[in-house]
């Protein structure tokens, strides 16, 4: 009887001790949600869209300095101006600019691209204007070659299924001086580079689609000559495309 009560003893100690040395750790108090509206798309301004012969101020015989202009967005701390050389396909970004122009200097006789992306602080939310496009005179030119043509589909990376005996190619093309008219396409179409020489059946290609044989296993790549009445021409970029 004294050994269960000895027991009791240790276990009512244990217990008393136990809640004496217990704290209550009160659940922290969440931070406040902060709502941050979303930047908002710019609007552009110059160079004009489509401009046929943006002259720029002369810095040297191959390049000129464009004033670069857009409006000021709502809900926008910075602004990212990209710029896209379409002959070459090399492309510029200006970071963090703070005002809504920029002066650059580009090479004469070049077709360009540029928009403008709109950035908030305290989100990752961006908000990107439309694309225009304009050509930058160069010396003694008289004419100006088509903008070069924006392939539509396939979007290059695509992967077809092993099944697909078949491929619509699709692009658009533009002149520069908004006619849009007596252009005609080259595809180039091979499993090499989307450089080999083209055959007769893809030459002169009034339209702005082509429908193409493909086999299982096989990468293709492809692109767009557009030439003018006048025999000027332009070559779009590269792309490719994969059926398994």
């Amino acid at each position: 009887m004294k050994k269960h009560t000895f027991s009791l003893l240790i276990m009512l100690l244990v217990v008393a001790c136990s809640k004496e040395g217990s704290t209550n750790t009160p659940n922290p108090i969440p931070d406040p949600v902060v709502q941050v509206d979303p930047p908002l798309a710019s609007t552009l301004v110059y160079p004009n869209k489509d401009e046929v012969c943006e002259t720029g101020i002369n810095v040297s015989e191959s390049l000129s300095s464009v004033e670069f202009e857009w409006s000021k967005s709502q809900n926008t701390d910075f602004y990212d101006l990209h710029i896209e050389n379409l002959n070459s396909g090399q492309q510029s970004v200006f970071y963090n600019l703070s005002n809504t122009s920029k002066s650059v200097s580009l090479n004469k006789g070049t077709p360009f691209s540029w928009y403008v992306v709109s950035r908030r602080n305290q989100t990752t939310a961006v908000a990107e204007s439309e694309n225009w496009r304009f050509y930058l005179s160069g010396e003694g030119v008289t004419n100006y070659p088509p903008y070069p043509a924006q392939l539509v589909s396939p979007s290059s990376g695509k992967s077809f299924e092993s099944s697909t005996s078949s491929v619509l190619l699709t692009w658009e093309m533009t002149d520069s001086d908004e006619s849009n008219q007596n252009l005609t396409a080259t595809l180039y179409f091979d499993t090499v580079d989307g450089l080999q020489t083209p055959s007769a059946e893809n030459s002169n290609i009034s339209s702005s689609q082509k429908e193409v044989t493909v086999s299982s296993g096989n990468v293709y790549y492809w692109r767009v000559k557009t030439t003018d009445a006048a025999g000027d021409s332009s070559f779009s970029m590269v792309y490719v495309f994969r059926v398994e």
